[in-house]
């Protein structure tokens, strides 16, 4: 990940340039990943989205850090808030555990749609479904114990976690990279 370096010291920045660093980190990702998804449609090479989603990527990576990846071998569902562009950590979930039926919910209507057809180019069709939806107006009830919800870090998600524990039996995790990872890079540019 690139490193943001700002023209001031770590005295003067404020609470403001926060929000500006971490809007920016974010627009960088995104960016990055529709340059890669451009590519990929300009060689009419869709396919490569699945075929080369990085393992072990953030939602098994979530588990894998907490010590619960036993998890997905009992879940039959899971869900991704948040899901975005490129549904890489979904893809990379279907090549390690197919059984699991995924939804990935998405509330910009420009990104659920390039993220189905990055699904309908790949073997995990019939597993993942991408949903227009705000996710804090989902109905969790229907996810069993065993189920499994992950939150991208994108996501303002304090109300959908209490949204989530009040009505659904699922396990909900914040997806890594965790909350703060766009921070810990911009301290470390003070360095």
């Amino acid at each position: 990940m690139e490193q943001i370096y700002l023209p001031m010291s770590s005295k003067k920045f404020t609470m403001k340039d926060v929000e500006s660093s971490e809007k920016t980190w974010k627009s960088y990702v995104a960016e990055n990943e529709i340059r890669l998804l451009q590519s990929y449609k300009n060689n009419d090479e869709l396919h490569l989205a699945y075929d080369k989603a990085e393992k072990n990527a953030w939602i098994v990576k979530t588990l894998r850090d907490k010590k619960q990846r036993y998890l997905f071998n009992t879940c039959k569902n899971l869900i991704m808030i948040g899901s975005g562009i490129y549904p890489y950590s979904m893809f990379d979930v279907h090549r390690q555990y197919p059984h699991i039926n995924q939804i990935g919910l998405e509330i910009v209507e420009a990104r659920a749609i390039l993220s189905r057809k990055l699904i309908e180019s790949s073997p995990a069709k019939d597993k993942i479904s991408i949903l227009y939806e705000d996710a804090i107006n989902y109905d969790y009830s229907w996810l069993s114990h065993d189920d499994l919800i992950f939150v991208s870090v994108d996501v303002d998600h304090k109300k959908i976690i209490e949204k989530v524990l009040e009505t659904s039996k699922a396990h909900i995790n914040i997806c890594a990279p965790y909350d703060k990872t766009w921070l810990k890079n911009l301290v470390r540019s003070f360095s």
